[in-house]
């Protein structure tokens, strides 16, 4: 029998952030059953966060949670625990900051799963499209590279992410390696349809519609998306096309005055949805004419490896995780280039494509199933 450790501590995110992906990761890890292994969530209690959840000092506030208090409830974790931990994983890499108080108290081996190194390299200025990072931002993103150098292992979530860490910290190349993230194949493929009619004015079933899922950070590159958007419903006038994105409203900061003007302008046309069960989002995967996701980079990619399972056509950059598990399935666009993110998304309405085969991807047992052999090989060696 191997020698598996008595317990994993998975140290997870502070709920208060809505990380929601990093959730379900720690969720998905956490819900399997593993022989002569205890697997235990620990994360940082949100206290001065929810008294200041909708104060301007609300950041400053889940810094104390995070930064000062957690760093005191994993000493006493360990003090209470002893030698019943024997290895520790750390599931963003955004949190490696508390490596070097691990490295103090415990001799436990410390995995980091590092998904994207995205702020750190914006921080120091690698993207000529990101905003200036500002000086408590720097200040951070230095922190967490510096912490980084304490992990014993690092688990990549993409070759772009390997190698983006393996050019942070060269001594990472003979301790790291790419383990994708799974997703949810059954519940992605169920068939049971939610009421989107409270959300939307319109029948997803029946109407032309573009879809983008994603943030307003500036990598997501949602500018490029409300061109071609305007683009399409200009120049194809019998698709009645909308445009349903699954995130925040449109950001003064991320859109010039002439788009934000068409925007109002055409209120019936862009439709901005947020908090969607899984089951709304599914659905509008399955009809969505396609998913327009045009990153200038990514860590993983979820959303258009989402689309894909509903057989979703997929309109994207070759980032993150995307093209190494889509393969063909996707077109592929240079994020930079608004031209031809434009051409795709009309030759794809043009054409009256079908609804493409759902694909195969990685599911959440098999991601399970690789960390657990990490578990067992670290702990071994």
């Amino acid at each position: 029998m191997p020698n598996f450790p008595k317990k994993v501590l998975v140290i997870s995110n502070y709920k208060q952030d809505a990380q929601v992906s990093m959730l379900k990761f720690a969720y998905s890890l956490t819900s399997g059953v593993y022989e002569n292994l205890a697997l235990e969530i620990l994360r940082p209690t949100p206290i001065f966060g929810k008294l200041f959840c909708k104060s301007n000092l609300y950041k400053w506030a889940a810094y104390i949670d995070k930064y000062l208090l957690f760093p005191n409830k994993l000493k006493r974790e360990f003090l209470s625990l002893r030698d019943q931990v024997k290895l520790i994983h750390i599931i963003d890499h955004s949190n490696a900051i508390y490596m070097p108080k691990l490295n103090r108290i415990t001799q436990a081996i410390k995995i980091i799963t590092c998904h994207d190194l995205i702020a750190i390299r914006t921080a120091r200025g690698e993207f000529a499209q990101a905003p200036v990072t500002s000086k408590s931002g720097k200040s951070l993103q230095n922190w967490i590279a510096r912490s980084l150098n304490y992990a014993d292992f690092y688990a990549c979530d993409s070759r772009q992410t390997l190698e983006d860490l393996n050019r942070l910290i060269p001594e990472s190349k003979e301790k790291s390696s790419i383990l994708h993230l799974g997703t949810d194949l059954e519940l992605y493929r169920k068939s049971n349809q939610s009421n989107l009619s409270y959300k939307l004015p319109f029948d997803p079933h029946t109407t032309n519609f573009l879809l983008h899922v994603g943030s307003a950070a500036w990598y997501k590159n949602r500018k490029a998306v409300f061109r071609t958007f305007i683009h399409a419903h200009t120049s194809l006038p019998d698709h009645h096309l909308k445009l349903v994105l699954v995130g925040p409203e449109p950001q003064k900061d991320e859109l010039d005055d002439h788009l934000l003007n068409w925007i109002k302008s055409h209120k019936s046309a862009v439709y901005c949805l947020q908090n969607l069960s899984e089951n709304s989002l599914g659905e509008l995967y399955k009809y969505a004419k396609a998913l327009v996701f045009p990153s200038f980079v990514e860590g993983f990619g979820w959303p258009p490896l989402e689309a894909a399972i509903r057989g979703c056509p997929v309109i994207t950059t070759r980032t993150g995780a995307i093209a190494d598990l889509l393969g063909n399935y996707a077109k592929y666009v240079e994020a930079e280039n608004q031209a031809s993110i434009d051409q795709s998304v009309q030759e794809l309405l043009r054409s009256h494509a079908v609804k493409k085969d759902a694909i195969n991807l990685p599911s959440h047992e098999d991601c399970r199933k690789q960390y657990f052999d990490l578990y067992e090989q670290m702990v071994r060696n």
